[in-house]
């Protein structure tokens, strides 16, 4: 079935886990991002629910809940994201040793190749959703190659193809606070990033000066 390419509003944004409401709560009260937490069929859906609470260039919310790595009992895990009017699907798989990976979908282009990121393939996607087959393979290519449209419509179309709940909150035709959980971020959490995110940048700065 086809869907018409104008579908999520720009700038949303929302993270399929294969966890429990109490179990992904736990794991995004660990984040830096305040979330809803939503239970939907056979997946939980996280979704931005607030500013993140990191100094810059951490304060992006969509683009930190779309870099996060899930917990390795949440997954696999697929995020669906609009991103500077790109396209951003992410999949993490089962497994201990699992890398994220990122399908990018530029309108005029069609998929192309993430910058310093780990790239995807439709059949990651496919056996991330639990949907097997050359027939779903091929339909997830055929989305990803086609530049035409925009963003939002390709992320219906990902989601139709993959029999995927929540495209009414990824529309935004659904208020993500009914029967959702809200998640703060723990502030002890965040102060631990931003420690090391500053040890970081001293030890950087350190090379730097000794080259």
């Amino acid at each position: 079935m086809t869907v018409p390419r104008h579908f999520a509003r720009p700038g949303r944004g929302m993270l399929l886990l294969r966890g429990e409401r109490d179990a992904v709560a736990t794991w995004a009260r660990r984040g830096l991002v305040p979330v809803h937490v939503v239970p939907l069929d056979g997946w939980t859906a996280v979704l931005g629910a607030g500013p993140s609470k990191a100094l810059p260039p951490y304060d992006d919310s969509l683009k930190v809940l779309a870099g996060r790595a899930a917990a390795s009992r949440l997954r696999p895990a697929i995020g669906l994201f609009v991103v500077d009017g790109n396209a951003v699907v992410t999949v993490q798989a089962p497994g201990w040793r699992t890398i994220q990976r990122w399908l990018v979908w530029s309108p005029g282009q069609g998929v192309v190749r993430p910058r310093h990121l780990a790239a995807g393939r439709p059949a990651d996607l496919t056996a991330a959703a639990g949907v097997h087959g050359e027939a779903a393979r091929r339909g997830v290519l055929d989305v990803l190659v086609d530049g035409r449209g925009d963003a939002q419509g390709v992320l219906a179309e990902l989601m139709t193809i993959l029999s995927l709940p929540g495209s009414d909150l990824l529309a935004g035709a659904r208020d993500p606070s009914e029967g959702a959980t809200r998640v703060e971020p723990s502030q002890r959490q965040v102060a631990r990033f931003e420690r090391a995110i500053h040890d970081q940048a001293l030890h950087r700065a350190e090379l730097e000066e000794a080259r």
